[in-house]
């Protein structure tokens, strides 16, 4: 199989993971009005679509090493569940994340449902014999004022936008019906904070998986995970079919019914997640001497989350005729995050 050689190859391989997972929204975002149940299956399908091409493709090249099919048959059934496990985890995770796009702002559920998971998983840390405690816990505090931070600022904004609205519609009803159709902030936060809880326990469920001789290779393991996420929507999607996070539940017949356009968007954004994946996967390469490291795997994981909310801010202006303090507001969520996110990812690398 086909993996980086070199520091600089796995480098590069992060760099690609923290792209692809910081930007598969803005094709959700293009799909404007498309309900993101539909997008989503689209979504679960070019995940699965990418990973398999990529395991029989460049996870079966250079014959001379362990290609994806010889890593699938020396490895143990309790490696393939764990990754099979992350799977169902992670189209859960993705699931209440799209659904949060679909109401919030990308610069308010990508650091919400990345900060949840980050302090979900600094609470398994905590208890490791390795690194600072102070700088976990710290950290952890850190990124979740910045949540608090971007749930207030996220409401404060949707207050200002409702008020402008009143100013310009002096009669109530119209005031009334106007402000109906506008999504409340508390749904897309709860939305977010969900997904980020079973976020934060993919990382466990993949390191099982990978870990030992007989741990999972990149490819197979970015395959498996993708079944399950295509299996999973056969599971998850009928409930939130039925019980819609706005507006009036969607008939899945209505998939049929929608563009090129449409479907090709859902598509290349799971593709994208797919790449991001894959690539995280693949910066080990093929030894322990050329590895990033855990301080730059998580960085850069995390950069995600900064990328994702700089695509809203400078891409979807998504907080455009904010006040002075509504941008004062998102500089500091931003820097809370960086920072305490920071924190969390050198606290594995320090003694106590």
């Amino acid at each position: 199989m086909i993996l980086p050689s070199t520091y600089t190859g796995a480098i590069l391989c992060l760099v690609l993971s923290m792209l692809c997972f910081g930007s598969w929204a803005n094709l959700q975002k293009r799909s404007g009005k498309w309900r993101y149940e539909l997008f989503y299956w689209d979504f679960s399908i070019g995940i699965a679509l990418a990973a398999t091409l990529a395991a029989f493709t460049l996870g079966s090249l250079n014959s001379g090493q362990l290609t994806f099919s010889d890593n699938l048959l020396i490895t143990s059934y309790h490696r393939i569940s764990y990754a099979l496990e992350a799977g169902f985890v992670v189209g859960l995770a993705n699931l209440f994340m799209v659904g949060a796009l679909s109401v919030a702002p990308m610069a308010v559920v990508f650091p919400v449902a990345m900060g949840v998971g980050l302090a979900v998983e600094t609470a398994w840390l905590v208890f490791s014999p390795q690194g600072s405690v102070l700088l976990l816990m710290g950290g952890a505090v850190l990124v979740l004022a910045s949540i608090v931070v971007s749930a207030f600022t996220y409401g404060l904004y949707s207050q200002d936008q409702r008020t402008q609205q009143k100013a310009l519609m002096p009669d109530p009803r119209a005031v009334a019906a106007a402000t109906a159709k506008l999504p409340k902030p508390a749904q897309g936060v709860a939305l977010s904070v969900i997904s980020g809880i079973a976020l934060g326990m993919v990382p466990t469920l993949t390191d099982m998986a990978r870990t030992g001789e007989d741990g999972l290779a990149a490819y197979t393991a970015g395959l498996l995970v993708a079944i399950a996420i295509l299996v999973s929507t056969l599971i998850y999607s009928p409930f939130f079919i039925t019980f819609s996070v706005h507006g009036a539940p969607v008939q899945f017949r209505s998939y049929f019914k929608g563009g090129k356009a449409m479907h090709l968007n859902g598509l290349l954004a799971g593709v994208l997640w797919s790449v991001g994946l894959i690539a995280a996967f693949a910066s080990g390469g093929y030894s322990a001497t050329i590895q990033a490291g855990p301080v730059a795997t998580r960085g850069f994981a995390e950069g995600a989350a900064v990328v994702a909310t700089l695509w809203g801010l400078l891409r979807w202006r998504e907080f455009q005729g904010g006040s002075l303090k509504v941008r004062i507001l998102l500089t500091t969520m931003l820097m809370l995050w960086i920072v305490g996110a920071g924190m969390v990812t050198m606290a594995p690398s320090l003694s106590k």
